[in-house]
């Protein structure tokens, strides 16, 4: 099985409270080694624990460059009779919990499936690296794939999802820009087929969703640059593609950490595609347009931060403290060699770890295993001036576009353990 060693330095497991405390407390802007910084109630998950009839407990107010605690759906308890290193990584997650209808569901064969697999354009490095990682690994397996590559069009997605099905294949794995997929879900089940929702969320016990936690990701990467800017100052949006749940997730808890600084105004007017050679085209517009603005910030909904930075440059501006929302290459190569005069903020979520999760599961259901929730969500692991040299590597380039990878640092993004958690039994 393809699963990742449970010793690696960074993992999903840990609480969130502890990686995002240092972040936003330290003397020296997101130094998290600094001695003294101190917990507060606005900081803490501990409040999600004492989560009381179906819903994690309401979240408490904060100051500016803090992380406040949110609630989260968990109608019947399911993600708090995981544990609380589970508990934990839910907060503020924007989807349902639901218990799964593949629960207690047998295969009714040993060997021999067929998965398919239904993803969106591959418009990026992030995305191939998804969709050559997630092959890699179910055919390791000893699975047999059949893989789909549609146009950034729900509707081709939904034909191919049809396809799929038409073709009989054992389990589904896809990626959905947007909603819509309940019905093609319902009728997969239907046929007896379980799906695997990757990256964005369904809301529906008849998928599995794999997915890392946007909403923690957004708010805890809002809370730093806010820190970095002392809480006042102008911040820019870089959005990828309108309704794309990773993108509107990571935005929404973005404001909700923006909603306690009253001094930072934040412009998310910027749309991209998820391209970083389109970020760079509409940041660049953005600038000549606006140029007595002095963009403290920059919060993105995907991997564009080559883009961004470049876009600074030609425009003659300083690049300011970017968001480097799933850690590209490029922008850890800007950040060491920068780092005398640059604060930078990042997020690790790895295209080869989220396929490495997602067929983790895939393994486990076809062996019977038995899924306890619809909803398998990771916090992805923060990265600061402190924990940089990690996830930095003798010959990252500035301009490079590709995101670090797990293979590249040697860092974990769900291990096997974590994932083994979501089941009744491990096979």
């Amino acid at each position: 099985m393809a699963g990742r060693p449970d010793t690696a330095t960074a993992t999903a497991a840990p609480h969130r409270t502890a990686r995002l405390t240092g972040a936003v407390c330290a003397a020296t802007v997101l130094a998290l080694a600094a001695a003294g910084c101190s917990s507060s109630a606005s900081d803490s998950t501990s409040s999600s624990s004492a989560a009381a009839a179906g819903s994690s407990a309401t979240g408490s107010a904060g100051s500016c460059g803090t992380v406040p605690t949110e609630p989260f759906k968990d109608a019947t308890g399911l993600v708090r009779a995981l544990g609380a290193k589970y508990e934990a990584a839910y907060s503020g997650y924007s989807g349902t919990v639901q218990k799964s209808k593949w629960a207690d569901w047998k295969p009714t064969k040993k060997s021999g499936f067929t998965i398919g697999i239904s993803e969106s354009q591959l418009s990026n490095p992030y995305q191939t690296l998804i969709n050559t990682s997630l092959q890699k690994y179910l055919k390791a397996d000893g699975y047999k794939v059949i893989d789909l590559v549609s146009t950034n069009e729900v509707t081709n997605q939904i034909a191919q999802f049809n396809q799929l099905i038409t073709d009989k294949v054992d389990l589904i794995i896809y990626q959905p820009l947007a909603s819509g997929f309940d019905s093609v879900v319902d009728k997969a089940a239907a046929a007896g087929i379980p799906s695997i929702s990757m990256l964005n969320n369904v809301v529906d016990a008849n998928t599995v969703n794999v997915v890392p936690n946007s909403f923690a990701a957004g708010e805890a990467q809002a809370a730093a640059v806010a820190k970095a800017l002392s809480g006042k100052g102008s911040i820019l949006g870089v959005h990828g593609i309108k309704g794309v749940p990773i993108d509107t997730d990571t935005f929404t808890g973005a404001k909700a950490a923006l909603a306690l600084c009253p001094n930072i105004k934040l412009d998310d007017s910027i749309y991209t595609d998820f391209s970083p050679t389109t970020a760079q085209t509409n940041v660049q517009h953005y600038l000549a347009a606006n140029p007595t603005k002095t963009i403290g910030g920059v919060l993105e909904g995907g991997p564009m931060t080559t883009g961004v930075i470049s876009a600074f440059q030609k425009s003659s501006q300083t690049v300011p403290t970017i968001a480097d929302n799933g850690l590209t290459v490029g922008g850890v190569a800007y950040w060491n060699a920068h780092q005398s005069s640059y604060q930078g903020v990042g997020l690790f979520n790895p295209g080869d770890g989220l396929a490495n999760a997602v067929a983790q599961v895939a393994h486990h259901m076809l062996a019977g295993s038995g899924v306890k929730v619809s909803d398998i969500v990771i916090d992805p692991p923060l990265v600061t001036n402190s924990n940089l040299s990690s996830f930095y590597k003798s010959g990252f380039a500035v301009g490079n576009a590709a995101t670090v990878t797990e293979g590249d640092v040697n860092q974990s993004f769900a291990t096997s353990s974590y994932i083994d958690g979501f089941f009744n039994s491990t096979n």
